[in-house]
């Protein structure tokens, strides 16, 4: 079944939240998911503790850096979906799940630090998939967006301008900055479970979700085909 990779070298890029959307979302199709938590702070597994965890997500807590090939191989033989959330720098562990991969994907936000950074996770991908003798597919996605394209500032334009002209692919969803995206590690469970009176523009927010979750599920089906 379809591994997806999360990874970034730099912090702060929102990409476990990235990571807790796409799995909750495919959940609500009904498709179960399994969680690697391969970040150190293992915040996967702490949002698993609360209530409202859907029952087909399984989210494991990677802790052994030379055991994660085969945690990967067990929970694509049970999962329709595995999604794979790095620490945050690159490591034996990471180039491990690319190689175990059949998407990567490198949350970015809308500064020239972060485009840098997002640069050698392009690299670490191309050098994986160099590996395994087959590319890897990958693509950015855009974190923390303004909801609107007009607050959009001029580096963020840039950012994407750039992106775009090297020829990195992008997720056309871009995630919104959204109170509902962070409270799903507040408050527990999914987006389908909060309330109105639990966040605001919360309508918005799914309506961000699943266009950001069909985004990545045709792109997987493009590298399938390929």
């Amino acid at each position: 079944m379809p591994v997806i990779t999360m990874l970034s070298p730099k912090g702060g890029v929102g990409k476990t939240t990235t990571a807790l959307i796409l799995a909750t979302e495919i959940a609500a199709q009904g498709s179960s998911v399994v969680m690697i938590d391969a970040d150190p702070n293992f915040p996967l597994a702490r949002w698993a503790k609360k209530d409202g965890k859907p029952d087909n997500i399984e989210v494991i807590p990677e802790i052994d850096e030379d055991e994660i090939i085969g945690t990967i191989d067990a929970a694509r033989r049970r999962a329709d979906f595995v999604i794979v959330d790095l620490e945050g720098k690159a490591s034996a562990r990471a180039t491990s799940a690319l190689l175990m991969s059949n998407l990567a994907l490198i949350p970015i936000q809308g500064s020239e630090l972060d485009a840098v950074e997002a640069a050698r996770a392009f690299k670490v991908v191309r050098n994986a998939g160099t590996a395994r003798e087959r590319p890897l597919p990958f693509a950015a996605v855009l974190t923390r967006a303004p909801a609107s394209l007009r607050l959009w500032t001029r580096d963020l334009k840039a950012v994407v301008a750039n992106l775009k002209e090297a020829g990195i692919p992008m997720i056309p969803t871009a995630l919104a900055e959204r109170g509902a995206f962070r409270g799903l590690f507040s408050i527990g469970g999914t987006l389908a479970e909060m309330t109105n009176a639990d966040v605001g523009s919360l309508d918005s927010a799914r309506i961000n979700a699943a266009a950001f979750r069909d985004d990545v599920l045709a792109l997987l089906e493009e590298g399938a085909v390929a």
